[in-house]
């Protein structure tokens, strides 16, 4: 939600110190825009699968709604109530 404060969270994790130059570069080579237009590059023909289109909750349109149950079934088990479950919102962005 915020890519500076992401970055500088990381860099700090690791100790690592960035300039502001260096922090900005990190941030745009990190964009999903930039990391789009380096897919094939970066991950070969796979790249233009993994890179589509940058838009929340569009992977509704690719699953059925069996495999959208399945997948809800599936984190219900296994990550609802959990720490992980919480920071990926999935009642937010995923719940079918």
């Amino acid at each position: 939600q915020n890519p500076v404060l992401g970055v500088k969270n990381i860099a700090a994790f690791f100790g690592i110190s960035l300039t502001e130059e260096e922090l900005q570069g990190v941030v745009e080579r990190s964009s999903f825009e930039s990391m789009k237009k380096n897919s094939q590059k970066t991950h070969g023909a796979f790249g233009s699968v993994l890179f589509r289109k940058g838009g929340v909750s569009d992977w509704k349109n690719l699953f059925s709604e069996e495999q959208n149950k399945e997948m809800d079934k599936t984190f219900q088990e296994y990550l609802r109530g959990t720490k992980l479950g919480t920071k990926l919102k999935y009642e937010v962005y995923c719940k079918a």
